[in-house]
């Protein structure tokens, strides 16, 4: 069972591959009923959650609103049955999205898709907000790269700068793969990178909460 913070497809293939298990996503929160509000089943993907626990809603990061089923934004729980503590709409900064239909396990539990980061993570580069995952995500589209990246901010003439750093796979081109991860990045995020293509092993490992983004603006 997969907690605590974001895992990449690449890197949940690769601890399943090398251990032989089978993986699932859990979700919760200390304030709300701890982990276990949330878990996928055997389809995967998406996690139910247990409406008859909590009230979830989705909502604009930035103004509050209620948003549909389908669209991504920050998870809101009102509890059900807590009774020391009840939470009432409480924000938790998670991004995520509720997935409308029903789901091929047969559960009559809604579902909520993998969190895809927080809104207190977002970072404004060239006038355009990016969440770390999204780069993430572009790396998984491209062969060659590993599941280890880290965003460094800088500043080059009173201009923003993001350096991407990622490892790359063993007998791979750091040439096409700097292009392909230029290119990908200006379509997928509308901004150009700076690509840093390391070997593996080359970026640093933190058995607590992995630091994805490095900010030296001034």
């Amino acid at each position: 069972m997969i907690g605590s913070e974001r895992w990449g497809d690449k890197m949940r293939q690769r601890i399943a591959n090398e251990l032989g298990v089978d993986l699932y996503d859990i979700y919760g929160l200390t304030e709300v009923y701890g982990p276990g509000i949330a878990i996928n089943c055997q389809a995967q993907g998406a996690m139910h959650y247990w409406d008859d626990y909590i009230y979830l809603e989705i909502v604009d990061p930035k103004t509050g609103e209620v948003l549909p089923d389908g669209e991504v934004g920050e998870i809101v729980i009102t509890t059900f049955r807590k009774e020391a503590a009840p939470l009432i709409r409480y924000r938790t900064r998670d991004i995520s999205r509720i997935i409308p239909g029903e789901c091929p396990c047969g559960s009559p539990f809604p579902r909520l898709d993998r969190i895809v980061g927080r809104s207190d993570d977002m970072i404004k580069v060239k006038g355009t907000n990016i969440y770390p995952a999204q780069v993430e995500e572009i790396l998984k589209q491209i062969e060659g790269f590993s599941s280890e990246y880290r965003i460094v901010l800088e500043n080059e003439d009173l201009r923003d700068r993001m350096i991407v750093q990622a490892e790359m796979k063993d007998g791979c081109s750091p040439e096409a793969l700097a292009e392909s991860l230029v290119r990908e990045c200006k379509s997928g995020i509308g901004i150009r990178i700076v690509p840093q293509v390391m070997k593996l092993g080359e970026l640093p490992r933190s058995e607590k909460k992995t630091q994805r983004v490095i900010d030296n603006r001034y």
